[in-house]
Formats: C-alpha cells, structure tokens, sequence
C-alpha cells in the first residue's frame, strides 16, 4: 500500500493544512447544519476527497464524542471502501448525460447501512453541459438523506447554476512547514531515516501537494540507502546543488552577463537540463524576496541560508521582481529551446 494511502487521515484531526475548512466542517456538524451539497476547489493533493469521505464518516458515525470517531464500525466500512452508502464517482470517465440520470434516479432511494448517502464525484469540471443540466434540480432539492460532494481542481469551468447550489469550500496549498512536520512523522512511523534538509527539499518540490510529498518520500525511501539525504533527492530528481545555483545569481548581482553565461554554460555542460536549470534560478530568486522581507527556507541549509541572506542585502527589492519577470518569461522557451538554450 502507498504512503499516502496508509497515512490518510482517518478523523479531522489527522488533517493537514486545511484548519479553515475543518473548523467550518466540525462546527456543521455538532450544530446539526450540515449542507445538502458542497463544492470542494483546490489544487491537487489537498485532501480534497479526503475531506469528503471524513464528511461522509462524520454524518454517519456511530461513534460517541467527535465525530467521525474512526473506530466504530461504519468508520471502519468507509475506511475499508465496503460502506454501500459512499458512493464515489469519478467525472473524467462518467460524465455524460446518462451517468447524471442513473445518479438522479438513485438519489431517492433509502441508505442500505447508514443514516445519510454521500455522493462524492471527483473531478467534477470534467462533466458535460447536458450532465450538469440533469444534475442541477437533484443539487438544488435532493432527498434529505442526500449529501452530494463535488470536488474540482478547476472550478471556472463549472456553470454558476451549479456552484450557487453548493457551500464553496478552497482548500490550499499545504504549507512547506506543514509538509515538513507530517514527513517527518511518516519517516519515523516508517522507521526511515531522513534529514530534514531532504525532507525540505522534497515539500518544495511537491509544491503543496501533500500526497506528491508522500509519493517522493516513498520513491526516496526504495533506494536503499541507509539515509534520505539532500543529495539522493538532488540526484533522485536531478537537481543542482543550491551553492551552484547561486553562483547564477551572483552574476546578476554584479550584472556581469559573461561571468553568468559561463556559469550556464558549465552547468549544462555538466548534464543539467536548461529547463530544470531555469526552474531552480527561478525559485531561488523567489526565495531571495522571502529572505530579504523576513522569512526563512529549511531547504537551503544554515550555510547556504546565510550566503542567501548574504545576497538578498545586496540587491533592491525591485531588481528581484524584475528577475522573477524575466525568468517566468524565459522558462518555456528555454524548454522548447533546441541548439543552444543556454
């Protein structure tokens, strides 16, 4: 079983990054307003379904105390995926019309084992015209044992007739702190050790997706070494070092464009790929405007944080922006680039 499924939260406590939505959720439930239909919008790796089923767990809970207790037996069945009143429909391969109509006329029969059916369809912008349009009456006035919980990465895609039928909930980009702290329980309820420059180093890369986080760490973990250390991951995914990166920003500090080529140059000579190579300078710079108003990045290490630091007091917050302008510019035609993308 993969990382990120044995580690998925089982209550609303095991939820990372997303207290906004579980406080709403949580307090829904003990006053008994729990909504008809809910629209969940975020980026992927959010907890998206992973709220959903928690939702559909917590209606249906057994359980003394909070809910969803994740120990009684309909907690268990939803967990187990054998719980007939979950039903979890994926949009990018059910969405026509006739999909829609099946689920219309379902809608009206009684739960099979619990008290409420929970209709979670994933990818929700994936549906046709004619599929929203059959579902729109059921959204607006489903049986009252009926919770439909749509889930989008791409919400503008969803007609507004849908959308004013739902509670909107958005969920974020986790955290690269938060990442950090639930990799790090993972490694060690794992037992794999990892230093927390890798575990950085991996959070950055999943950019807030805590499941492309798990995955990294589970992809890390089967190289059999001993230990996750920067340099597996900068080898695993075929990045620089951040020292070499920097040398790149040193030219541009001292605009010294022959000094900066060369330094390419040697980098892509060496085996770096353009693209990658203008991604990590991209990101770097992003992270010399963190520095220089205040924040910090475990990913570079104390040393190279304090050369970064070191960088950022040299430089005008304006000549950052500029950069960032110029290589958001510069990273799809270096990646389309051919001959010489240096």
């Amino acid at each position: 079983m993969s990382l990120y499924r044995k580690y998925r939260p089982r209550v609303f406590a095991d939820l990372v990054g997303q207290r906004h939505i579980v406080t709403t959720l949580r307090n829904a439930l003990a006053q008994e307003k729990v909504a008809h239909a809910y629209l969940f919008t975020g980026p992927r790796g959010t907890g998206k379904t992973t709220t959903a089923r928690l939702l559909a767990k917590a209606v249906n809970c057994t359980g003394d105390g909070e809910k969803p207790c994740g120990e009684c037996e309909t907690c268990r069945a939803i967990d187990d995926g054998r719980f007939l009143d979950l039903i979890e429909i994926d949009a990018a391969s059910n969405n026509g019309v006739d999909q829609a109509r099946e689920i219309r006329d379902r809608v009206g029969l009684a739960p099979a084992q619990g008290s409420r059916k929970v209709y979670i369809i994933d990818e929700t912008h994936m549906l046709t015209n004619a599929a929203f349009n059959a579902l729109l009456k059921t959204l607006e006035e489903p049986p009252p044992h009926v919770i439909f919980v749509l889930a989008t990465t791409e919400p503008e895609k969803i007609p507004d007739t849908i959308i004013s039928r739902c509670q909107r909930h958005e969920f974020q980009r986790v955290t690269l702190q938060d990442t950090v702290a639930r990799l790090a329980d993972v490694a060690a309820a794992e037992g794999i050790a990892a230093e927390e420059e890798a575990l950085a180093l991996i959070a950055r890369r999943a950019t807030g997706s805590l499941r492309d986080a798990l995955g990294l760490l589970e992809q890390a973990g089967g190289f059999g070494a001993d230990s996750i250390t920067a340099d597996l991951l900068r080898n695993m995914l075929g990045l620089l070092r951040v020292e070499e990166i920097s040398r790149v920003v040193d030219a541009f500090i001292a605009r010294d464009a022959q000094a900066g080529l060369t330094v390419v140059s040697a980098l892509i000579e060496k085996g770096a790929r353009a693209d990658a190579l203008a991604t990590q300078i991209l990101d770097y710079v992003r992270t010399l405007l963190l520095i220089k108003h205040g924040q910090s990045d475990p990913a570079l290490g104390e040393t190279v944080m304090a050369q970064a630091a070191a960088q950022a007091k040299r430089i005008e917050t304006a000549d950052i922006l500029h950069w960032l302008d110029a290589l958001n510019e510069a990273v799809q035609p270096v990646s389309r680039a051919v001959a010489i993308p240096q």
